[in-house]
């Protein structure tokens, strides 16, 4: 319902509260009118963070399956590429891990007048040429069930299984021969084989560069892992099938799936980091106005640089990608500028104290939601249907027409908002060094990962990772550290304040546990959608990006209910209380997870695929998590800090969320090691269930420790919060 009132209006305002506020409106913004009783500021800044919300959100649903896409066949060179499909079972002989390889060649040929290469490269599989070795490996094709017209059966090929596998094309042309293709992989033994399958990418040498693959196994880019049962009780099951092909979309980075969701982690991180810089350059140099502006084109520059690293051979060469780097660092900058200015604005439409200022933010972030709902609609339909840098490309439209929204509408209906602390003329030009800076600091670190210096600071913290002393002793130091200090910073409050601020600091560790897990879902969730889950609705296809605007869907229809709901509550003295709405955000978090790990069990090894209905379950109950956790965390800030240390405070707040994103991140990086058995859990599901598993327990079992200490927590927190 829109309600217009002008000084022209023949009825006053019906009371002397409203006067007051609707004369600070006038004079602040130089116009009366008001929608839904609020000034038309807030439904532009609405809409503003609406588009910048649609850009960073599409771009994110895109990254992780961008980065571990294969190489597309039809934009390589002319010329002849080699991999080796490779089936290693890992068995327990008199204790030691034994292992043996069957190998299969690939080739594939580009260009017209090239012969395949007919010599075999290694040993191909089979008993006979694998002393001791158990699996059987069978070229097949599925056919019709003649004795089921609604099934279909495995039949083998009348070719030799150890021959290689050539796909022909023309440079261009997508429609290669011979792009898909199967392996039945069958076990004549009396025991269980467990066989990992993919395309081999070792290294002959430590630093070599990670060879090239061209094709996928069942779906997946990297290695997957199965248990194959004996024949003999197997029954009436298929048998497990490995099926390979080419992609003949466009080409991803070729990642592999650790080290992409090490780089969304630095990149969802960083994102929540800088904004701290850029909210003190916004509040003692150039206004939230100007940095609203310089981050909004930071952005969409990104975005245009994002879809640029794809085109033409830029987009399978190192150049590219440095490219690709630079265009996040970029967004990245840009955010920091952008993303703690406009709620500031929101803020300042309204004089203090003024009861409609919780409603505004309530309208308000239903824009953060609105964008993120409709952009996997955009970016991830076109990215994943039409070529990966349409998506990043039109994430820029995006952020684009949301500036030109803002630049109309700021003299119209935000006049005096966001003003700089500087004149004006030298606040425009401090803000366009700072622009300047952002893109030369961006270029830089572009040019530092051209030039290797990235992978050397990656291979030190691997070098961190896997020595045993090491992987111990710095990360409790810096636990240790960061203990230390935050004893001495309680030590400095006063001691009522001692309580609230060690409050402050549990909730921070808990909502950096839950975000942690939670940001699992543009990382190894929406890869294990895009590989694992069965998609079609009859012919159609749903893009596995589609998923990631389930979340925000259901915010919006969820958050008034549990907005009626808290209020409910409240009135009958029964609300919970911060800590427990913490409890139950993380419980239902992990009850989330339970459904993963269901649809983990399913799609062991990639030859099975599991429901949609899970991968939406698991959305509807990390959101009620969310709902129940998320919107009182920073309010909780605002009410318990001490006066002197709320700005710090809140911005340790967001250094814990820049800590959940990145140790996500470096979680999910796990996936594979976890899911193929070289990290070993001390749950055994099989396959990636025992990754989503790993939540399950953290996510509960934090959540029943914060009940524990929630007695406690009550007696520490200020009366009233």
């Amino acid at each position: 319902m829109t309600d217009y009132r002008t000084p022209n209006d023949n009825q006053p305002p019906a009371s002397p509260e409203d006067a007051e506020l609707l004369g600070t409106a006038e004079r602040t913004l130089g116009q009366g009118r008001l929608i839904m009783g609020h000034p038309p500021g807030l439904f532009l800044l609405f809409l503003v963070e609406m588009w910048e919300r649609f850009s960073y959100y599409g771009m994110r649903g895109l990254l992780v399956l961008y980065l571990v896409s294969v190489m597309a066949v039809h934009e390589l060179a002319p010329g002849t590429y080699t991999n080796e499909l490779r089936f290693t079972e890992v068995r327990e002989v008199d204790g030691n891990g034994s292992v043996a390889h069957h190998r299969r060649q690939l080739q594939v040929v580009v260009g017209s007048g090239f012969e395949a290469v007919s010599n075999l490269v290694g040993t191909m599989g089979g008993a006979a040429a694998d002393p001791g070795t158990g699996l059987v490996i069978t070229r097949v094709e599925e056919v019709d069930d003649p004795a089921n017209a609604d099934s279909t059966i495995w039949t083998p090929l009348n070719v030799d299984s150890t021959a290689p596998v050539v796909v022909k094309g023309e440079k261009g042309n997508k429609e290669f021969d011979t792009q898909i293709f199967s392996y039945a992989v069958t076990n004549p033994t009396a025991e269980t084989i467990k066989v990992r399958v993919g395309i081999n990418r070792d290294v002959a040498q430590p630093g070599d560069p990670i060879p090239a693959s061209y094709f996928t196994v069942n779906n997946s880019p990297g290695q997957v892992t199965v248990d194959i049962k004996p024949d003999s009780e197997r029954g009436a099951d298929k048998p497990y099938v490995a099926t390979v092909r080419t992609n003949n979309h466009e080409s991803g980075r070729n990642w592999d799936a650790g080290r992409a969701s090490v780089l969304y982690g630095w990149y969802t991180g960083l994102a929540y980091l800088f904004p701290i810089l850029g909210g003190i350059l916004a509040d003692k140099l150039i206004g939230t106005h100007r940095s609203m502006l310089m981050g909004g084109l930071l952005i969409s520059l990104g975005h245009v640089i994002l879809g640029l690293s794809g085109m033409a051979d830029l987009a399978q060469s190192p150049l590219g990608m440095s490219v690709f780097i630079t265009g996040l660092a970029v967004i990245v900058l840009g955010t920091g500028h952008f993303k703690p200015t406009v709620s500031v604005m929101v803020g300042q439409l309204y004089p203090q104290g003024d009861p409609r200022r919780d409603g505004a933010f309530t309208i308000f972030y239903m824009g953060i939601n609105l964008g993120a709902f409709i952009c996997a609609f955009v970016c991830g339909t076109l990215g994943e249907k039409v070529g990966w840098h349409w998506g990043f490309g039109s994430a820029a439209v995006g952020m684009i027409a949301g500036l030109l929204l803002y630049l109309w509408g700021k003299p119209r209906f935000l006049r005096g908002i966001g003003d700089a602390p500087l004149p004006p003329a030298k606040a425009t030009s401090t803000a366009w060094m700072l622009f300047i800076a952002a893109l030369a600091a961006a270029g830089l670190f572009g040019f530092a990962y051209h030039a290797g210096m990235m992978g050397k600071l990656a291979e030190g913290m691997s070098y961190i990772a896997k020595d045993q002393i090491l992987r111990i002793v710095v990360p409790l130091g810096l636990l240790l550290a960061v203990l230390a200090w935050a004893v001495y910073f309680v030590m400095r409050n006063a001691k009522d304040d001692r309580g609230p601020v060690i409050t402050i600091f549990v909730f921070m560790f808990f909502n950096a546990f839950f975000w942690l897990a939670f940001e699992q879902a543009g990382s190894s969730v929406n890869l294990f959608t895009e590989q694992n889950t069965d998609r079609f609705i009859g012919s159609f296809e749903v893009p596995a990006t589609w998923f990631q605007s389930v979340n925000a869907g259901l915010i919006f229809i969820m958050a008034p209910m549990f907005a009626a709901l808290w209020t409910y509550l409240g009135r009958r003295k029964m609300n919970p209380s911060q800590p427990v709405k913490i409890a139950l955000g993380l419980i239902f978090l992990g009850l989330g997870f339970v459904f993963m790990v269901m649809a983990g069990r399913l799609a062991v090894g990639g030859a099975a695929k599991a429901s949609m209905v899970l991968i939406l379950a698991t959305y509807f109950w990390h959101t009620v998590g969310e709902l129940c956790l998320s919107p009182t965390g920073l309010s909780y800030v605002t009410k318990a800090a001490p006066k002197q240390f709320v700005a710090l405070l809140m911005g340790i707040w967001f250094v814990s969320s820049f800590i959940a994103n990145l140790g996500g991140g470096l979680v999910a990086s796990q996936v594979e090691d976890i899911a193929s058995g070289k990290v070993k859990t001390p749950w055994e599901f099989g396959g990636q269930a025992d990754f989503f598993f790993l939540f399950v327990v953290t996510s509960i079992g934090a959540g029943v420790v914060i009940l524990i200490l929630t007695p406690l927590l009550k007696k520490l927190m200020r009366p009233g919060t």
